[in-house]
């Protein structure tokens, strides 16, 4: 009987749960979860506030300040001009009329409001990422388990499991920040056709561009641009210049080196997030010099599901091997109307191995 009542209860609070819980189901990224905390409880020595009275307001702001008011009040929702939306080719980024120095802690606020942890915090390089967290919207199943994994945490988990990866650089203008984003996925599928065994793998899957549009929209909303205004600008993004014509380029000796048809340093702003978007990461950077130090991430060992790294995807057999010795740098070389990209290792040589290739054809793919 007993048992019976304890079912029925269940049943009628997840049907309970259900309005509230079908609004939020075309939400493409849920890394944390509301808490109801308990009502406030006065100490017995004290009187609890009047929390139903009215509050007495001035008739008029003039009024106010004939009161004796602060004339310097706070904005409320004020129009952010401030924050645009740039594009070229396949990349969006925003810039924001503030110094990175200014924007760097409210970056890591923003983080921490979407309940995702921040794993590498380094404001010498403009670098911030994210720990890898499970979204709570790719929970699988129909409406109904993805209700009840609402109500049990641990009934369900994800297939994927996301992380972040801002990169800010200083504006053409003086006192502008350009803020640069990129998102790595891995996700758990099954191995073979055996349904049975439900024998499954981790392995990467592609940057999903509508979950860093998502992404962007809640930081626009988190510096205080309206959420309808966010939304416009993103959809219609300024185009801010031609899109990179690259191409890679044989020497005497043989070894590949790509041209790219921009000015140092736009190509500079484009190597470093295309650098972010093929999973490597950049260890130091000298603009000075041309330089970025650079060494490989396994995506799967790094979210703790396996090791497979970002080099196997690229060779099989023996050259795996081989591209395991990622190159350690890359160097860009300021030829006025162009820029010239080549790879050295460790030593400051050119890098003439598979590995190296690989790296300057994959750049290629996304500057051109």
């Amino acid at each position: 009987m007993r048992k019976g009542i304890a079912s029925a209860a269940i049943a009628a609070t997840i049907c309970l749960l259900l309005f509230g819980c079908a609004s939020e189901q075309s939400r493409k990224a849920e890394y944390k979860r509301a808490v109801t905390l308990p009502s406030l409880e006065v100490p017995p020595d004290l009187t609890a506030p009047e929390l139903q009275g009215n509050m007495d307001l001035p008739q008029s702001y003039s009024a106010h300040v004939a009161q004796g008011g602060d004339t310097a009040a706070v904005r409320v929702l004020p129009q952010q001009d401030n924050i645009r939306v740039l594009r070229d080719g396949s990349m969006r980024w925003l810039q924001v009329d503030a110094a990175p120095e200014q924007l760097w802690a409210r970056l890591r606020e923003f983080w921490q409001q979407q309940g995702l942890e921040v794993r590498r915090d380094e404001p010498q390089l403009g670098i911030m990422e994210t720990q890898w967290a499970e979204n709570k919207a790719d929970v699988p199943g129909d409406w109904i388990q993805s209700m009840v994994s609402r109500v049990f945490k641990n009934a369900y988990t994800a297939p994927t499991r996301d992380k972040f990866r801002l990169r800010v650089e200083r504006g053409s203008t003086t006192g502008s920040t350009e803020i640069y984003l990129t998102h790595y996925g891995v996700e758990e599928v099954q191995r073979g056709q055996n349904v049975e065994s439900y024998d499954t793998i981790w392995q990467n899957r592609p940057s999903d561009p509508e979950l860093v549009s998502e992404m962007f929209n809640r930081l626009m909303v988190f510096l205080g641009t309206p959420q309808a205004q966010a939304e416009t600008q993103l959809a219609a993004a300024v185009v801010a210049a031609p899109a990179a014509r690259a191409r890679l380029e044989a020497d005497s000796s043989g070894a590949d080196s790509l041209v790219v048809s921009e000015a140092f340093p736009r190509a500079w702003r484009r190597v470093g997030i295309a650098l972010d978007r093929l999973g490597l990461v950049v260890e130091d950077r000298d603009r000075s010099a041309g330089l970025y130090y650079i060494r490989s991430v396994d995506q799967i060992a790094d979210a703790g599901k396996s090791k497979k790294g970002f080099f196997s995807g690229l060779f099989s057999g023996s050259d795996e091997a081989e591209a395991k010795a990622a190159p350690a740098r890359i160097l860009l070389q300021d030829g006025g109307e162009t820029t010239r990209i080549t790879v050295q290792d460790e030593s400051g040589q050119r890098d003439m191995t598979p590995a190296a290739s690989k790296i300057l054809q994959q750049l290629e793919t996304e500057l051109r």
